[in-house]
């Protein structure tokens, strides 16, 4: 193996990020898990497609959660909007599209669902149920 050095531009690496949301998660802050999930979203589009393919091509560990789908249709979502290629491990993450999920995005459930016409295709084929533009930090 070879290492060559990137420069990121101070983004995190979605392995990192998924790894963090996983963390935040099993410790019960819900809202923690979100904002890191945001956060990934606004690294991969902040950079140029080389870089989001450099911060995606690692993948992340498999936690079982529903998470791990979301990471992967993030990641499906913003380089594909950039036309970069997919990295193999996104391709593999289907999730279940029968079963959906929405992530709870603060410390109570909110009393509003997600409207699936505003779901982004990725998200959508996988069961997540995060409107795109929830993607978009403000």
């Amino acid at each position: 193996m070879t290492f060559v050095p990137v420069s990121v531009r101070g983004r995190t690496p979605a392995a990192l990020s998924a790894a963090a949301i996983a963390a935040a998660d099993d410790s019960g802050d819900h809202r923690l898990a979100y904002r890191q999930f945001i956060q990934l979203a606004d690294d991969l589009i902040a950079v140029d497609p080389v870089t989001r393919v450099i911060l995606s091509a690692e993948e992340p560990e498999r936690t079982g959660k529903r998470w791990d789908d979301a990471v992967a249709a993030l990641v499906e979502y913003r380089l594909t909007e950039a036309g970069a290629p997919l990295p193999a491990w996104v391709t593999r993450r289907q999730g279940n599209p029968d079963v959906t999920w929405e992530p709870q995005r603060s410390s109570r459930p909110l009393p509003i669902r997600a409207d699936t016409e505003k779901v982004a295709d990725p998200f959508r084929r996988r069961g997540i149920l995060i409107e795109e533009n929830e993607l978009l930090s403000a």
